[in-house]
C-alpha cells in the first residue's frame, strides 16, 4: 500500500452510493459566506489531507486553493514523499509554474529513516527483555509512523500484530479504537464498524467519553454505508457534553458540523414530520450541533412546517456542503430523492384530487411528466392510494365510503369475538370432561 490511501477518491462500492455521482464534478457550495479555507481547516491529518484533494479532483473552481492546502497539511503533519510528490506535480499542472521542494523531501527522508530505526531498536529490545508493555508502545509507534508515511494498510496490520503484546483488556480496546479512527481516516466504513464491535463486545460496560467516541464513529460509519434509520438511533443519544470532555473534535477527524450534517440529512430521508420533530428538532442535545449549521434547523422547520418549495430550496443549498464531504458526496442524489418522494406524499395528503401541473409548479419539478413519473413510483409502492387521470392531469385519491369502513370496523369486531367465543367454549368443554374424568367413586355399601 502506498500514499494512494489518502487520494481523494471516494469507494462506490458501498451500499445507497448513486451510480450517477461516479466521476461528478460539481461547483462551490451555494451558501453565503463560504470559505474553503476555513472549512477544511476545522480537520487535522490524513482527513484534511483526504478531503483537501477530493475538492481538488472534482470541484475546478477551488482545485488550486484545495491542493495548496493538502500541500501545506502533507509537509506540516506527514512525511508522505510520494503523496507530496503527487500533489505537487498536479500543482504545477494546474498552475504552469514548476515547483520544487526537494529541501522538505529530504529532509523527510532522513526523518522516516531515523524513526524507523529507533522503533525498531525499541521493539526488539523490548522483545528480547519480554516487557510486554514496553513491545505494544513500540508496536503502536512503528504502526502511526507507517500511517504517516501513507502506508496505512501497513500501520492496520502492524496494529493487529501488537495485540500479542496486550497484557489487559484495555489494551485491546485501545487497540481497537486507534484502528477504528484510522479507518475512519481512510473511508473505510465496514472495518470501521467491525472495529467499533469489537470494543463493544469487549467491554460490557463503556464510561461516557469512549461511549462518546464509539457514537461518532457509528454516525459517520453508517451515514458512510447509508444506513439512515441507524444514523438517527445514534443522534438521538448523543451526549454532547460527553464529546466535548472526550476532546473528540480537537483531533480534527470530524466536526460538529458533520454531525450536525448528517443528523439533519439522515432524519429528512426516513422519519415522518411528527417523528421529526420529536427525534431531531426538539432534541436538546442535537440543537447544539445544529447551532452550528443554522441552515440545517431552518430546513428542518421549513420541512416540518410544510413549506416545501423553500424546504427543497434550503435542502439544495445543504447538498451543495454535502457535495465537498466525501462520506456524503455518493448519496446526495439518492437523498435528494427520498426526500422528495416524502414531500410528494405530504403534499397530497389533504386532497382528494391534485392537479400535476400545479404540483409540479409548487414543488418546482422540471416538467410534469418527471412529477408524474415519480407518482407511478409511489403509487406503485402503495405510499399513496390513487391513480393518475392523464385525460384531465390530476392525481384522483382513493376515498372509502363512510358506510364501508363502518362495515370493515364491525366485521374485524365481529371475527375477534368470534374467535373469542369458540376459545371460551372450548375452554368449558375442556374443563367439563376434567371434572368428569376426576369425580370420585363412591362404593354401594358403607
Amino acid at each position: 500500500m502506498n500514499s494512494d490511501d489518502f487520494g481523494g477518491s471516494v469507494n462506490m462500492s458501498r451500499p445507497g452510493a448513486s451510480d450517477e455521482y461516479r466521476g461528478t464534478m460539481f461547483a462551490k457550495p451555494i451558501l453565503e459566506q463560504f470559505s474553503l479555507s476555513k472549512y477544511l481547516n476545522e480537520y487535522q491529518g490524513r482527513v484534511k489531507i483526504r478531503r483537501a484533494l477530493y475538492l481538488g479532483e472534482r470541484c475546478p473552481e477551488l482545485s488550486v486553493e484545495s491542493y495548496q492546502i493538502a500541500l501545506d497539511e502533507i509537509k506540516s503533519s506527514t512525511t508522505d514523499i510520494g503523496l507530496h510528490k503527487r500533489v505537487l506535480k498536479n500543482l504545477e499542472q494546474l498552475s504552469g509554474a514548476a515547483a520544487n521542494d526537494e529541501e522538505w523531501v529530504n529532509l523527510a527522508r532522513k526523518a522516516n529513516n531515523s524513526a524507523f530505526d529507533v522503533l525498531m531498536a525499541e521493539l526488539n529490545r523490548a522483545r528480547q527483555q519480554h516487557v510486554k508493555k514496553d513491545a505494544l508502545r513500540a508496536q503502536e509507534g512503528l504502526a502511526h509512523h507507517k500511517a504517516k508515511l501513507g502506508n496505512v494498510n501497513e500501520a492496520l496490520r502492524t496494529l493487529q500484530d501488537a495485540r500479542d503484546y496486550c497484557s489487559s483488556v484495555d489494551d485491546q480496546v485501545s487497540l481497537a479504537l486507534q484502528s477504528a479512527w484510522i479507518s475512519q481516516a481512510m473511508g473505510k466504513w465496514l472495518q470501521v464498524n467491525s472495529y467499533v464491535q469489537r470494543v463493544v463486545s469487549t467491554l460490557s460496560a463503556l464510561p461516557p467519553k469512549m461511549a462518546a467516541e464509539i457514537k461518532v464513529l457509528q454516525i459517520q460509519a453508517d451515514f458512510g454505508e447509508g444506513r439512515w434509520s441507524a444514523v438517527v438511533n445514534n443522534v438521538k443519544e448523543l451526549s454532547y457534553d460527553d464529546i466535548m470532555l472526550a476532546s473528540i473534535f480537537e483531533r480534527g477527524l470530524i466536526t460538529p458540523q458533520d454531525i450536525a450534517l448528517y443528523g439533519t440529512l439522515a432524519g429528512l430521508a426516513v422519519l415522518q414530520r411528527d417523528s421529526l420533530k420529536q427525534q431531531i428538532i426538539d432534541n436538546a442535545e442535537f440543537g447544539k450541533f445544529l447551532d452550528y449549521i443554522p441552515e440545517c434547523l431552518r430546513l428542518l422547520r421549513l420541512f416540518y412546517n410544510s413549506a416545501y418549495s423553500d424546504a427543497l430550496l434550503g435542502l439544495d443549498a445543504i447538498l451543495s456542503l454535502g457535495m465537498l464531504d466525501p462520506v456524503i458526496a455518493p448519496h446526495t442524489a439518492t437523498l435528494r430523492s427520498q426526500f422528495l418522494e416524502n414531500v410528494v406524499v405530504l403534499y397530497t395528503q389533504p386532497f382528494v384530487s391534485t392537479s400535476l401541473s400545479a404540483m409540479a409548479k409548487a414543488l418546482s419539478f422540471g416538467s410534469a411528466s418527471q412529477l408524474e413519473a415519480m407518482l407511478a413510483r409511489l403509487i406503485e409502492k402503495n405510499l399513496i392510494q390513487g391513480r393518475i387521470d392523464a385525460v384531465s392531469g390530476y392525481l384522483l385519491k382513493y376515498t372509502l365510503d363512510p358506510r364501508d369502513q363502518t362495515l370493515e370496523t364491525i366485521e374485524r369486531m365481529y371475527s375477534s369475538f368470534s374467535d373469542q367465543a369458540d376459545v371460551m367454549l372450548a375452554r368449558i368443554h375442556y374443563l367439563e370432561e376434567e371434572t368428569a374424568s376426576h369425580k370420585p367413586r363412591y362404593e354401594g355399601r358403607r
